[in-house]
Parts: C-alpha cells; structure tokens; sequence
C-alpha cells in the first residue's frame, strides 16, 4: 500500500477467513517433509529442482486463502480480493450487505465483493430434539462492524477517490516461482 494507508493501520479491524491460515500451515508442514525427504533420500539439488512446485502451491494456498481479507479503519475500508487491492473512503460506501460473501457498494454503482472476509454458511439439518443455531452469526458480526466503522467515520469533502492497485510482493513472488521452476525444468532436462 502507500504511505498514506500502511498496511496494518491503527484502529484497524481486520477481517479474514480462518480457515485459510491453517490450510497454509498444514500444505507449509507437508511441502517441508516432502523437501527434507527429498533431500534426505537423494541430494540437496533434487530438492532444490523439486521445490519450485510445493513453493507454487503454497503460492497459491497464500493468495486463495490468507490475503483475500477486508480491513475497516478510520479513513475507509481496504479491500483485497485476491491479487487485487481496493481502498474505498467511507465517503463513497453507500451500503454494506452481506450475500454470500461481504459485498460493498460505492456511490459510483460498483460493487466490491470480499472474497476474503466470513461468508454464509448453508444452514445446518437439525436432529431430533435440537434447536436451530444461529450459523451465520461471524458473518453478520462483520457486517455490523464495518457499518459502525462507516458511522463513527469523520465526514469528508470532498470524497477521496477509490484506488485500485495490485498485491505487488505476491506477483514478484510468483514471477520468482516461476522463473526457479523453468530453470529446473532446464536443468533436469
């Protein structure tokens, strides 16, 4: 992000979906035996010529799952879907609803849909004798909150613009991952 919006700003409230960090986790435990056995069962380069690909899917377990997220502060609302990065000032959010996901609308018409926020959950079958449980609590937890941080916002004028921009650390990594892979590829023949 810039200067303005750091990316972990004060008074910030983050939202993302959990299950993601322990996806990361378990697929980093798991490519980490796979190297070290490689490494082990032959040599240090087959590892080394092996790892561009547990490095892409972890790559891309990362993007999917951890960075989608939104993050509410005082200035506006910053939202990444993706490799993609919006930051729209409350100035120009007109509603906040949950659909299926957390879905933004600005005062232009365009909609900004959180991939990375709580989403809705189906609702549960109920055996006998159980009482029905409020599934999507999480989700509408984050829509109040983000609805709170838009009221207690100072009003601005005149509205800042939206800014788009890309996840520039993820795509240089990628670019890495990519070139590590064709040059063993070469390598290995």
């Amino acid at each position: 992000m810039t200067a303005e919006h750091p990316e972990t700003p004060v008074g910030a409230a983050s939202l993302r979906n959990r299950g993601g960090v322990a996806l990361l986790v378990i697929c980093s435990i798991l490519s980490a035996v796979l190297l070290i056995d490689a490494a082990v069962r032959g040599d240090v380069v087959t590892a080394m010529l092996l790892a561009p690909w547990p490095l892409l899917a972890l790559w891309a377990v990362y993007v999917l799952g951890v960075a989608s997220r939104v993050r509410a502060t005082p200035d506006g609302v910053l939202v990444q879907n993706l490799l993609r990065t919006t930051f729209a000032p409350w100035a120009r959010v007109q509603q906040i609803r949950m659909r299926w996901q957390i879905e933004i609308t600005l005062d232009d018409g365009s909609l900004v849909p959180c991939f990375g926020g709580p989403a809705t959950r189906r609702p549960q079958r109920l055996g006998p004798g159980r009482t029905k449980e409020d599934a999507n609590g999480r989700a509408d937890d984050a829509v109040a909150a983000l609805r709170k941080a838009k009221a207690s916002a100072a009003p601005v004028t005149p509205a800042p613009p939206v800014r788009r921009a890309w996840d520039i650390p993820a795509i240089v990594a990628l670019l890495v991952i990519i070139a590590w892979a064709v040059a063993a590829v070469l390598i290995a023949g």
